[in-house]
């Protein structure tokens, strides 16, 4: 049975961003999923400026992925027929970029499994766990077995390891449901915004993702969700959508599930296991900002783990900090979350974005998804494209 440093259950985004990072410091690292890579998941799929430079400082190469996507520089609520930009502050600077997921996911995996210690398991789906005089056996459905000194959860907000190794799991929040479309199509104009649109019960972001792509995400309580498989009522919203964007399409390929969201909270560790990314929490502030927080997770993941690996800390202590400056850092995350999912049920929005919009939203917007974090001073090399739109 062969011994690992470090098995990660679970290879989307967050799993596969510390399992390349752990692999590039020759870590012994099983990379498990129970899927099949690449593959599609549902996600609003804007990355930002914080989450970009987490990967530069990771060391992870997603300028692919990145480089074809729409940067954006500001969000723009919609109530009704009036539209209140966010976070643009007095000049045109950049937020973060609208990525297809499906290019981001596959880039990292690919990158992760590229290295020599870190070893794959995909369609793999685990049975059971057991403690050993080593960490952790992890058993598959199919027989096989492995061993494993620390364990980290990222397999979602569903987590199966989670419960199989009595993790307890807090709710909060109501959970927002709902479900993402993508469109293609044409741009009337040259998009440089995400934009969300609050209506009665739902709230729907709007993320260009490509030259010729539309993400359009639906949220909202699980008991309306249930309305929105009625395909009269989703081309009417789809359409009120595109026309916000200014773009002309249709969805192509399926649409795809999403929740649930801000209701799932778990320990960040327990004894030698770390839950990471959604797995720890669910947040998802707009625009697929989810896929920024579960990259912030990895890199302090990363941290923690490399320390006791690779420098001999404590593992009380150095996962202790993992909590700490995980909590610090979801902090923002989790306030935006809140504050969006309670405006689009609250009657009064059509006064109170008004008034937010020149308070305290706007900060909260940077705080969150542009200033929140920030480790190191170190200086950010960003991709080609990045480059170019700052004038570097």
């Amino acid at each position: 049975m062969k011994l690992f440093d470090v098995a990660i259950i679970g290879a989307s985004i967050s799993g596969a961003s510390l399992g390349a990072c752990l692999g590039a410091e020759a870590v012994e690292v099983a990379l498990i999923d129970k899927d099949r890579f690449p593959r599609r998941k549902a996600c609003g799929e804007g990355l930002s400026n914080i989450g970009v430079e987490a990967l530069q400082r990771m060391g992870l190469h997603a300028e692919d992925a990145i480089d074809s996507g729409v940067p954006y520089y500001h969000y723009r609520v919609d109530v009704g027929d009036k539209g209140f930009p966010f976070g643009s502050g007095r000049t045109r600077t950049l937020k973060g970029v609208g990525v297809e997921r499906f290019n981001l996911d596959t880039q990292l995996v690919d990158q992760a499994c590229s290295l020599p210690s870190v070893t794959p398991f995909f369609e793999s789906k685990i049975s059971g766990f057991n403690t050993s005089s080593e960490g952790y056996t992890v058993q598959f459905a199919d027989g096989q077995k492995i061993e494993s000194k620390f364990l980290v959860l990222a397999d979602g907000a569903n987590s199966f390891s989670s419960s199989s190794l009595g993790i307890p799991k807090i709710r909060k929040d109501p959970p927002l449901w709902g479900i993402s479309f993508v469109l293609d199509g044409t741009f009337l104009q040259v998009p440089g915004e995400v934009v969300v649109l609050l209506k009665d019960g739902f709230e729907i972001n709007c993320t260009p993702v490509s030259e010729t792509k539309l993400n359009v995400t639906f949220l909202t309580s699980r008991e309306k969700v249930k309305s929105l498989q009625d395909e009269g009522l989703q081309k009417r919203l789809l359409a009120e959508a595109a026309a916000k964007c200014q773009f002309l399409g249709a969805p192509v390929e399926v649409s795809l599930n999403v929740g649930p969201v801000n209701a799932t909270r778990r320990p960040y560790y327990r004894d030698s296991v770390l839950l990471l990314g959604d797995t720890a929490e669910t947040l998802d502030p707009i625009a697929g900002m989810g896929m920024t927080h579960g990259i912030l997770m990895a890199e302090i993941a990363a941290d923690s783990l490399l320390s006791v690996l690779r420098r001999g800390a404590d593992i009380n202590s150095s996962f202790a900090q993992y909590a700490s400056r995980s909590e610090a850092m979801s902090r923002p995350f989790r306030g935006f979350t809140r504050l969006t999912a309670s405006l689009f049920r609250s009657p009064a929005r059509r006064l109170l974005i008004p008034a937010l919009a020149s308070t305290f939203f706007p900060g909260l917007i940077r705080s969150a998804l542009d200033e929140s974090w920030k480790p190191v001073d170190e200086p950010f090399s960003p991709g080609r494209k990045f480059l170019s739109l700052v004038g570097m």
